[in-house]
């Protein structure tokens, strides 16, 4: 794979207002490395923010981007790399992630880099993202799953940075918070290609300049060669900011990969974490029975507000298991062993629905009562308030959370009065 023209020693084209230097020499590189994007331009929004416009009228089917693979920052690129030869020889287990990730921190430390142009342009920081929030930011974010979510987030990616400082020689030059930048890079930047039959994910000059849109009017795609294209799928008027979904998540994922929380998505989800305390009766068969380790043992689950969705019934699967009784447990373990595994949980009796809808309410209203604010002083702040980007970001996530919680807390009131009614006549 041929390695992209250098623009190091071309004199800059004339510049406009919409592109400062780097900006400039950045698209000047990725034109000389065979990209093409005719009809648009780079401009800035509010704040730092860049975004990508159509200089003419587009027409549906119009290709308007090609970036050459030559100019992708792929896997193969990474290990093909000095650093990527070593981090094959010393961990080759190596995730997808940490060979992209230390490509970009070689390729930054180089003066001389053919890369050079591109990798000046990228965010130096990013302190819209959680992973970088202030302890005042974070407050904002208290009863929220997400606090959780970040952790674990931060701690896989130092876990990955030290096995590589550990095995691979050199590594250390690069320090962990420079590695956590270059995984947040790739968080924000990559994009899904299906070449030769394999799914690759890679880093895209100019189209990682493109802002998100849930109906977006331009969508990827790449050749047989492995070349990235964007394509209309409708007309754009000369003027218009271009845009790419960034694809269906909820409200957390785009927070943490790219910091910001649409204001309102229908593909938000809750984040529950479940377990068998010792109290429960029966606790150390059920907890053997899902697969629980110990006592302290929790498994993640993530919902929709939709319960045919797989995650919401492999939930109301945990929670029926989690209350059953003797006898419905002792059915549900014969099943398991002749079927080789526990598999979706149907409602066993009227009288242990009633129960799992009332830990399912107990648990929505515990977790709302762990925020400082209301759900209706969220509405209210994102009236009203005079808000900062990550301020507004906050509300907005901990606003959808809570209004998962309310929805599955009511719904099983709801249902779970309904239940206990049934019982009460059988």
């Amino acid at each position: 794979m041929a390695e992209p023209m250098s623009a190091h020693d071309e004199e800059p084209d004339t510049l406009d207002e919409e592109h400062p230097l780097k900006e400039h020499l950045a698209l000047s590189w990725s034109r000389q490395a065979g990209a093409s994007f005719p009809k648009l331009w780079v401009g800035h929004l509010e704040g730092d923010e860049r975004g990508v416009f159509a200089k003419a009228d587009i027409a549906p089917g119009e290709v308007v981007l090609q970036v050459p693979r030559a100019c992708l920052v792929t896997l193969d690129v990474a290990r093909a790399s000095e650093v990527g030869r070593l981090i094959e020889a010393h961990a080759p287990d190596t995730s997808e992630e940490s060979y992209l990730a230390a490509f970009l921190l070689q390729e930054r430390e180089r003066e001389d880099s053919a890369w050079k142009p591109y990798l000046d342009v990228l965010p130096r920081a990013f302190p819209h993202l959680p992973l970088f929030f202030d302890a005042r930011e974070l407050s904002l974010l208290k009863g929220s799953s997400t606090l959780r979510e970040v952790a674990r987030w931060k701690e896989l990616m130092l876990t990955r940075y030290a096995e590589l400082a550990a095995s691979v020689p050199g590594f250390t030059r690069f320090t962990p918070d420079a590695f956590l930048w270059a995984q947040h890079v790739l968080i924000s930047r990559t994009f899904g290609l299906t070449v030769e039959g394999r799914l690759i994910r890679c880093v895209v000059p100019v189209a990682d300049m493109l802002n998100h849109r849930a109906s977006p009017r331009v969508v990827w795609g790449n050749t047989e060669d492995g070349d990235f294209l964007l394509r209309a799928r409708e007309p754009v008027a000369a003027g218009e900011e271009l845009h790419i979904s960034y694809g269906i998540k909820p409200g957390y994922r785009f927070l943490l990969n790219y910091g910001f929380v649409p204001e309102d998505n229908p593909d938000d989800t809750l984040v529950l974490y479940l377990g068998i305390p010792e109290d429960v009766p029966q606790a150390a068969r059920k907890r053997e029975l899902l697969s629980l380790p110990t006592p302290a043992s929790r498994r993640r689950f993530e919902v929709p507000l939709h319960y045919g969705h797989s995650s919401t019934v492999a939930m109301f699967s945990f929670l029926r298991v989690a209350c059953a009784d003797t006898e419905e447990l002792a059915r549900l373990t014969a099943e398991a062993r002749e079927e080789q595994g526990l598999g979706p949980v149907s409602p066993l009796s009227a009288r242990t629905e009633g129960r799992v809808l009332q830990q399912l309410s107990d648990l929505c209203e515990a977790r709302l009562a762990g925020f400082d604010t209301t759900l209706e002083e969220d509405e209210r702040l994102l009236r009203e308030a005079d808000l900062s980007r990550n301020e507004r970001n906050c509300v907005l996530l901990r606003r959808g959370e809570k209004r998962l919680l309310h929805a599955y807390a009511g719904l099983a009131r709801t249902f779970g009065a309904s239940s206990s009614a049934r019982d009460e006549r059988t």
